[in-house]
């Protein structure tokens, strides 16, 4: 890492977060941070000791994200990554970083510890320290704080709608085929009803009969999207076009014959990520007539359908098999690039990347009909990649950086190291006072043994502080030659991995192209092909795996 020179002035960064829990509480709003942001750099930075070229500032912005999602919160995953030696941070309080114990720890240690930026909380005018365990402890007890008050946010929240479906009033968001409309009580407080929307109930019905007839989803899917129908509104995860996983939660939903479902599933935080999982609690079953849309009839023939087709299918091959699944999108309609079954010029079949929205979805949502062939793209890649990381520019940059980082950490310090010497020639001379008064007494006591320990953790710690401070230019250059080491094996490493090893290659680009790859299609010497581009974030990649003496593991970009 990088410090700055002392002329720059550092960087000022301003965090903001609001999550749908804050909604109606203004303390929390975006623009109420941001102006107790601007306050405390105006009024309080300059009193710290702190010089920062106001009003100059990088903002981070999460909104609606909760305080447990450490994977899915762009900017705080920005603020990481750019954030430098001595710039200065500022955000509302702790729980604006994140509500989870742990992972808030870590990414404070990071932000202040191994980074060594400075992080300020403007409704406490606290800097946050993090030097010792104390430090630590008292950072991870904040965060148990945030933590509880976050589950308990969603357990009244839960326990609420829970009431509300009891009540015989709507609990979810919008479904296809209702539309929600406003009323309210005999006391005056507004509540949601769902009632049908005639337009959507009549696609809702068209789709329940033509699988009930044979028809398959990805057919009806490509149907409804040539004649335009307008899908169902999914917000920021929509994409403006029926696919089949829509369809078959449509046929799959019990509203749509007259009978709410509620409570059947929780969503809980594992890995990074909110999943379902089944409830705890038994689900609220209630049958709501002026809901139904399809007779019982069709939503039993689709239903017998659907168990007829669950024990037909054979299991497919896991998606992890391909190493670009997941990490290519189609550059035209934004859709996955995934692996499909083709015919060869030569008549053989074999799988082929190709857009999967093309194929599910139909071409009035992607006109891309391009495919090739699975070995042909992965070697390509593979091979530019290769020809990215290990030709001679590229190395030489990364061992310079490399040198400079070392350089910079352990350079000789020029402090005075008198007072540390004298204290430890006052400790070492009190530990011998001590021992002699031990051998004077005959015999062993506790509170001897304990002074006799703390002098020498005591004098162990000023011995390795005045080490440090003492770094010879051979101490220098040994960590340089190791931290080059460990570069090429790592290199190394990689290139054997994209060479040999399919699987690994695939963490190898999720590590390396972490934005994913574009696929366009293109025409070369008459034939079709696409052209992949992506940005290699080399940083992602090689990290460096020795430790020199006095810093933490760190990397190169």
């Amino acid at each position: 890492m990088k410090s700055l020179p002392q002329h720059v002035s550092p960087t000022l960064r301003l965090y903001l977060r609001r999550s749908k829990a804050d909604e109606g509480h203004q303390q929390f709003t975006l623009d109420v941070q941001r102006e107790g942001c601007e306050r405390f750099a105006r009024e309080q930075l300059p009193g710290r000791g702190v010089v920062v070229a106001w009003p100059a500032r990088v903002e981070y912005v999460d909104d609606d994200r909760a305080g447990d999602d450490f994977l899915g919160r762009v900017g705080l995953r920005r603020l990481r990554d750019e954030v430098r030696s001595g710039d200065v941070v500022l955000c509302r309080d702790q729980s604006r970083l994140g509500r989870d114990a742990l992972e808030v720890t870590l990414a404070i240690r990071d932000l202040v510890r191994d980074r060594g930026a400075r992080l300020f909380y403007y409704t406490t005018n606290q800097e946050v320290a993090f030097a010792n365990a104390i430090d630590q402890a008292t950072t991870f007890i904040l965060g148990t704080g945030h933590q509880i008050e976050l589950e308990a946010i969603r357990s009244r929240t839960r326990e609420a709608l829970r009431s509300r479906v009891r009540a015989g009033r709507i609990a979810g968001g919008r479904c296809y085929g209702y539309a929600l409309r406003r009323e309210t009580d005999a006391s005056g407080r507004p509540y949601t009803v769902a009632v049908i929307d005639a337009a959507q109930a009549a696609v809702v019905v068209r789709i329940f009969e033509s699988y009930a007839i044979g028809h398959g989803l990805k057919h009806i899917t490509i149907g409804l999207n040539n004649e335009g129908i307008p899908p169902p509104r999914a917000g920021k995860r929509g994409t403006g076009s029926w696919a089949p996983s829509c369809i078959r939660a449509i046929l799959l939903n019990p509203r749509y014959r007259g009978t709410y479902v509620h409570g059947r599933v929780d969503r809980v935080r594992r890995g990074g990520k909110r999943i379902k999982v089944i409830s705890t609690e038994p689900p609220i079953t209630l049958d709501r007539p002026d809901w139904r849309i399809v007779s019982d009839d069709l939503w039993l023939a689709v239903q017998r359908r659907f168990g007829n087709r669950k024990r037909e299918v054979t299991p497919r091959a896991p998606a992890a098999k391909f190493a670009l699944a997941g990490i290519a999108r189609c550059g035209i309609c934004g859709g996955s690039i995934g692996a499909v079954r083709t015919k060869l010029s030569g008549g053989t079949r074999a799988p082929a990347y190709a857009c999967i929205w093309h194929r599910q979805r139909g071409a009035s949502v992607c006109p891309v009909t391009t495919s090739q062939p699975v070995a042909d793209v992965e070697q390509a890649l593979a091979d530019e990649i290769k020809q990215s990381l290990f030709n001679g520019p590229f190395l030489r940059r990364v061992l310079t950086e490399a040198r400079a980082q070392v350089q910079q950490q352990l350079a000789p310090k020029t402090a005075d190291t008198s007072a540390t010497e004298q204290e430890i020639t006052r400790l070492r001379k009190e530990l011998r006072n001590l021992i002699q008064l031990g051998a004077a007494g005959g015999e062993e006591i506790p509170e001897l043994a304990d002074a006799l320990r703390d002098r020498q953790d005591r004098i162990r710690s000023l011995e390795n502080d005045l080490a440090v401070s003492r770094r010879t230019p051979e101490l220098v250059a040994e960590a340089t030659a190791r931290m080059e080491r460990a570069i090429r094996d790592h290199l190394a490493a990689v290139r054997a991995t994209l060479e040999t090893d399919p699987g690994g290659a695939r963490e190898i680009y999720r590590r390396l192209l972490p934005e994913g790859l574009k696929f366009r299609p293109t025409e070369v010497d008459g034939k079709q092909v696409y052209e992949i581009t992506g940005t290699i974030k080399v940083r992602e990649c090689v990290t460096c795996v020795v430790t020199p003496p006095g810093i933490e593991p760190g990397s190169s970009t």
